[in-house]
């Protein structure tokens, strides 16, 4: 052992830093930290989709009572959860023939999802066109640009019965065009990304000690495919379904009449039940406002250090909101941070925007 090292080890010894890794750990942390250690290499970008960190929320989560851990999907290539299933529905459907070499790629988006598949298109060879309403960013529809595909905007608000729908449209436009609708509200192999690989990761992450598991639906895949993983590992863990104020998600799981209006957090909440979703299998829905949403992902910079969009913003406040109404401590709650907040720098982290758009009862 070098005397760097064994300098190290002595400062934490004698400032009784705390620690939970034994000197062995310490090393290879070090080394790891020092490039010593031959780090493993992939052969595509797609390789390094997955794996995401688990970081405690110490200071958010601290007056809890509770241990509030956040599952940084941020963190993966093109920034945001929707990698996962963007690179495997892309790669089941040209294992089993749905996608052909050379074939144009459809898709109604939000936006992460296509800069997820416009990546994945990259790789694959196909061209990608990405069918969005007008309420994305136009950061995303930019990213989506820079990245190779073909971008169409269209008016929002419509019913999914509208032929005018943005999913209708890209339905519409992939049969016309000979192209490969992907739709990832429909598309199975979206809970099955989620049922294979995150929710592993979080059982294994937390060593199969998660209580409750938070999350939004865009899709339902992230909630209902590892959902469904964990449950299966434990029936006692909750499903806890964040959901904005407007969205009829919410309404419907308590079996309530919606009152859909709008709201400025994306990627998450609809207007529409997806084809993915079981309510019954969701324990819990808890409602939260765009003024929430927006403090709360502020207050994750702040305070964790953490740069992620609303829709995290929107969930760790469910989560919080969750763990203040137990009576009961102690308990392991994962939260979901979707996606990255450079893709909001014109929006939530935009004053003069927020002042435009987030009214006083927001």
């Amino acid at each position: 052992m070098d005397s760097s090292i064994q300098a190290f080890l002595s400062w934490i010894r004698i400032n009784n830093v705390p620690s939970q890794h034994t000197d062995a750990q310490a090393v290879d942390f070090l080394n790891h930290m020092r490039g010593d250690t031959l780090l493993h290499t992939f052969d595509s970008i797609a390789e390094a989709v997955g794996n995401t960190p688990m970081i405690k929320l110490c200071r958010l989560g601290r007056a809890s009572g509770h241990t509030l851990l956040a599952k940084c999907e941020f963190m993966n290539p093109g920034g945001s959860v929707k990698d996962r299933i963007a690179f495997y529905m892309v790669d089941q459907a040209r294992q089993d023939g749905r996608l052909r070499p050379g074939q144009l790629i459809v898709e109604a988006t939000g936006g992460n999802t296509g800069i997820g598949l416009a990546l994945a298109a990259r790789l694959s060879g196909n061209e990608l066109l990405c069918v969005m309403p007008e309420k994305v960013g136009k950061e995303k529809v930019r990213m989506m640009e820079v990245l190779g595909a073909q971008t169409l905007v269209v008016p929002g608000g419509k019913p999914l019965s509208d032929p005018l729908h943005f999913i209708n449209q890209a339905k519409r436009i992939a049969a016309e065009r000979g192209g490969w609708f992907v739709d990832q509200f429909e598309n199975a192999d979206n809970l099955d990304a989620h049922y294979k690989f995150t929710g592993p990761e979080i059982w294994e992450q937390t060593n199969g000690k998660i209580d409750v598991f938070v999350a939004g639906i865009g899709t339902g895949g992230t909630l209902l495919g590892a959902g469904k993983y964990l449950k299966e590992k434990n029936p006692a863990v909750q499903l806890v379904l964040a959901d904005p104020v407007g969205s009829m998600l919410s309404d419907w799981q308590a079996g309530t009449e919606p009152h859909p209006s709008s709201y400025l957090v994306e990627g998450i909440g609809q207007d529409f039940l997806p084809g993915l979703v079981d309510l019954k299998l969701i324990d819990r829905a808890i409602q939260i406002t765009d003024a929430e949403s927006i403090e709360t992902t502020k207050s994750l910079l702040e305070k964790e250090a953490l740069f992620v969009g609303g829709s995290s913003g929107c969930i760790v406040a469910a989560a919080i909101q969750y763990c203040e109404e137990q009576t009961e401590e102690g308990l392991t709650v994962v939260a979901v941070l979707p996606s990255t907040g450079r893709l909001y720098l014109n929006t939530i982290f935009n004053s003069e925007w927020l002042l435009n758009h987030l009214s006083p009862t927001s």
